[in-house]
């Protein structure tokens, strides 16, 4: 690819979807200016690098700002060449010094920047330096929310997800999500009295009920959807299980439910729920430290797709390793888990070698930035969970949409292989 120099760089500090700050970076190259700000995430793996330097957002952007003059006047070669200078000044394993936030919004801004100094979107940018051919993902929604994201009296489980398996393009996706998300609210003001159908961080419903009543809801809800659309819906769980142990007792605390499962237990339940719902997809069932309980669960509904997020966090080594050993066959993709666009792109990479899922995902605060559908498409992340309500969720599906169409509709391969 042609060599190009950035020019510029700027750091500032701005606010996320919680109100929470956070790093924006602006980066010129070639005078081509764009920026990108990051997210961040209030369920965090043990693994993932430190967000920020000390002194949070602030310090972040004094640390980048001091070290500029290293990235100004650099050369890039690729969309991701800045990802090693900022490697090298940083010096540390968890990014603890300028903080991840800090990197990954400069590592995007400058693939960003790099790609339309060329005059093409990030996206096409990304697939030709990978050797991707460029994707549309199925969009996995988060219609209901627990645990970390919602209040107090909602389920313990983080997230009940849409998946519409049955869908051919992004609009139809998307169109049969919101249908069932209506629905969904109808259903619960129907069967929750009193609920005003609050929400949680990522827009989702937050009803104080049981996980086994949530559950039967959204499947409903995705049933009468699917049969009044036309497009098959299926149902998700994110369940965060490292926030559902008690580490105490060392038993899985499902309160709503009035269940405290040994690890074995929460193995059995989940199962039954897979096999009683139709689940397609679980996230992150167990603690991050008993990989032993996911691989358990995968052996016992090999059509699911186990997926690891704080298990992985984004890590190319450790997806590896999960995925060779059969813990499991779906693995989140997070950017700012790990900093650099480039080593998100070769987490999704691996996945792919070893035919498993990726999927690029959100953080609960999130901003407004698109640039995640077009690292998805670009790294052809067979879906995308960036939630459904919301200006900054439904900004990286309405962009979507305006790639496919660029794609000329774009293939979407979703979870059939």
């Amino acid at each position: 690819m042609e060599s190009r120099r950035i020019e510029k760089l700027r750091a500032r500090v701005v606010f996320d979807s919680r109100g929470d700050k956070t790093v924006e970076v602006e980066v010129t190259v070639d005078g081509f200016t764009a920026r990108a700000a990051a997210p961040s995430g209030k369920s965090r793996g043990k693994r993932e690098v430190q967000p920020f330097a000390e002194g949070g957002a602030e310090g972040s952007v004094r640390a980048l700002t001091e070290a500029s003059r290293r990235i100004i006047g650099a050369t890039m070669d690729d969309p991701l060449a800045v990802d090693v200078l900022l490697r090298e000044i940083d010096g540390t394993e968890d990014f603890s010094r300028i903080g991840g936030n800090a990197a990954l919004a400069t590592s995007v801004a400058a693939a960003m920047a790099y790609a339309g100094s060329g005059g093409v979107p990030l996206y096409l940018a990304l697939s030709r330096h990978l050797g991707v051919e460029p994707g549309i993902p199925l969009p996995l929604s988060n219609v209901l929310g627990g645990g970390a994201h919602a209040g107090s009296g909602a389920p313990e489980f983080q997230e009940y997800l849409l998946v519409p398996v049955g869908a051919r393009s992004a609009m139809q996706a998307i169109e049969a999500n919101v249908f069932a998300y209506r629905k969904l609210g109808r259903l619960l003001s129907q069967e929750v009295r009193g609920y005003p159908l609050g929400k949680g961080d990522e827009g989702g419903y937050a009803p104080p009920i049981s996980n086994r009543k949530a559950l039967e809801l959204v499947a409903r809800a995705a049933q009468e959807a699917s049969d009044e659309t036309g497009v098959r819906i299926a149902v998700g769980l994110d369940v965060a299980g490292s926030n559902v142990l008690d580490p105490k007792s060392g038993r899985y605390a499902l309160r709503s439910d009035g269940l405290y499962l040994t690890g074995e237990e929460m193995v059995s339940f989940i199962g039954e729920l897979v096999d009683r719902y139709g689940i397609v997809y679980v996230e992150d069932p167990f603690a991050e430290d008993s990989p032993e309980l996911f691989a358990d669960l995968q052996r016992s509904v090999p059509r699911a797709f186990v997926c690891g997020d704080d298990l992985v966090v984004t890590r190319p080594d450790l997806i590896r390793s999960a995925m060779e050993r059969g813990v499991i066959r779906a693995a989140i993709i997070k950017p700012n888990q790990v900093g650099l666009l480039s080593v998100a792109a070769e987490s999704a990479r691996v996945c792919h070698e070893l035919s498993g899922l990726p999927v690029a995902s959100h953080r609960s605060g999130e901003t407004t930035d698109a640039y995640l559908s077009h690292f998805a498409v670009g790294t052809w992340c067979r879906l995308i969970k960036c939630g459904l309500i919301g200006g900054e969720r439904m900004a990286k599906l309405n962009e979507l949409l305006r790639i496919g169409e660029e794609l000329g509709g774009g293939r979407m391969r979703g979870l059939s292989g």
